[in-house]
């Protein structure tokens, strides 16, 4: 395409043409063919466009509506009213009451005899092994002699 022909194309397909382009045109047949189907495509793409339409009386009040039910439906506890989810839920729920009521009911279960704590019956039990007496003047030396014999 020619300098002439891309400097005044935008005002040929609005249908102002410069007399410039239009000699041009005159004299340049591949610019001419080029621009008519520019032409061509320009009415068709014109011929597309939608005039502007006014929406119908209380288009924006039902609309401002639908938002406003579907940021209150964005809750947590919307998840849990749908169907699906619900059922599911129910059945896991369901699922695990009866697994716990097995464990529960087949565990073993170890009896242990209570009995009253009865003084007698305290002592007459064997207690922890008795602590054993240290000699506490024989650790001080030992500890003493330690000190003084360490050596960095």
């Amino acid at each position: 395409m020619c300098p002439p022909v891309r400097e005044g194309l935008e005002s040929y397909l609005a249908g102002k043409p410069d007399a410039n382009l239009l000699r041009h045109l005159d004299g340049c047949i591949d610019c001419r063919e080029q621009t008519q189907k520019l032409r061509e495509q320009s009415l068709v793409i014109r011929s597309l466009r939608v005039e502007e339409v006014e929406p119908s009386p209380g288009f924006y009040a039902r609309v401002m509506e639908r938002i406003e039910a579907q940021r209150g439906a964005n809750t947590i506890w919307a998840v849990f009213l749908q169907p699906l989810f619900g059922r599911n839920l129910m059945f896991a729920s369901a699922v695990l009451t009866v697994l716990l009521g097995v464990f529960l009911f087949t565990s073993p279960r170890e009896e242990e005899e209570f009995t009253a704590s009865i003084p007698e019956q305290i002592l007459v039990e064997e207690g922890p092994p008795a602590v054993q007496m240290v000699d506490l003047e024989a650790d001080r030396n030992a500890v003493f002699v330690q000190l003084t014999t360490f050596k960095e």
